[in-house]
């Protein structure tokens, strides 16, 4: 096991904190963007981990003791939200069979429904209640808690099935307009009960935007159909005072980027990019004002040769650490939950050996 006590000058949050008010740190933090592979890890069925925030906390603490060198903590969600806020129903991985909980199907399946749609109590509504509990494990602890993450288009996308849902944003855009309204008013509400009960400064946020990628939607329909109601939430957290805030570009936005400097973010928030993004190019974009995290290729982490590892491992260190603004290495994704559990020590030899400045 590698030693980073050895070279290492800063503690796993005086290093954040040092990237987050963008002073110089000693090396580039790893945050493993771990869900599934930490249930791995700590050898629990993924149905049993998401069923069980509790669970998934101990899953998260397990790896931070296992990879002290590491710069994450426990975390607890999944992308496939929305239909079992609205009444829907969701399916479990269990055995291990899926990577994640997904949609059972749509609520509502005619563009004419949308209105019918019941407004969910936050209280109760969905993961919300597991949410609420990991949350309290985590502010035992001294950790954030969690806000509701994800864009409206992509619980939408959920409510009424995302081949739909692109389809009707070109057909019917005005009962588009309708869904996101109503989803957003749910994920403000949703967050105001957190903000409430833990204050601003004890919150963050990881913005996934998977269904917004240019390889689903135009830069127009971007602009029209879902920046308004990410502008509106990212407005609130903003004006909450919530600092915390990490967007990840699931998917190629390089066409979006530029409608991203009209979005309220906080100073020092984090873009996580996917393998579809240039690092380069989206550090031009990002300049000093934000911090770069990216983009260790999922496939060559799970199914990749050592040398295939290392050689990824060097190409994102060589781009990221150029980034003016700052650099986490992460998983371009959620890291696989079957990739190889060597390949964390893979990770940390290379890191040791190229990733300190």
């Amino acid at each position: 096991m590698i030693d980073f006590s050895t070279k290492d000058t800063m503690s796993a949050r005086d290093r954040l904190m040092g990237l987050a008010a963008g002073e110089p740190i000693d090396r580039v933090p790893f945050n493993p963007f771990s869900l599934g592979f930490s249930a791995k890890l700590y050898g629990v069925d993924r149905g049993e981990f998401y069923r069980n925030p509790d669970l998934a906390f101990e899953a998260g603490l397990n790896l931070l003791q296992q990879h002290p060198w590491v710069n994450t903590r426990p975390a607890y969600s999944w992308a496939d939200r929305g239909a079992w806020e609205f009444g829907g129903e969701i399916r479990w991985p269990d055995e291990n069979r899926y990577m994640a909980p997904y949609s059972a199907g749509p609520v509502v399946t005619r563009p004419e429904d949308v209105a019918s749609l019941p407004d969910p109590d936050p209280e109760t509504a969905g993961m919300n209640p597991l949410v609420e509990r990991f949350n309290a494990r985590s502010r035992e602890m001294g950790l954030p808690a969690s806000l509701p993450g994800g864009t409206p288009t992509t619980l939408s996308s959920a409510i009424v099935g995302k081949s739909d849902l692109l389809r009707w944003m070109l057909r019917y855009p005005d009962h588009v307009h309708m869904l996101q309204r109503k989803v957003t008013d749910f994920i403000i509400q949703s967050a105001k009960r957190t903000i409430s009960q833990y204050g601003a400064e004890n919150c963050s946020v990881m913005c996934g935007v998977p269904m917004e990628s240019n390889q689903l939607i135009s830069p127009r329909v971007f602009e029209s159909l879902c920046k308004p109601y990410i502008q509106e939430i990212m407005g609130f957290y903003v004006s909450e005072g919530v600092k915390a805030v990490m967007v990840h570009l699931c998917g190629d936005h390089t066409l979006n980027l530029p409608h991203w400097a009209d979005i309220p973010l906080p100073k020092r928030a984090i873009f996580s990019i996917g393998g579809e993004m240039g690092m380069r190019e989206t550090s031009d974009f990002l300049g000093k004002e934000y911090i770069l995290a990216g983009n260790l290729s999922n496939a060559v982490l799970q199914a990749g040769t050592k040398e295939q590892v290392v050689q990824e491992m060097r190409r994102c260190l060589r781009e990221g650490m150029r980034h003016p603004g700052g650099f986490i290495l992460m998983p371009e994704c959620e890291i696989p939950p079957d990739t190889p559990p060597e390949t964390m020590d893979i990770i940390a030899e290379v890191l040791f050996n190229e990733g300190y400045y």
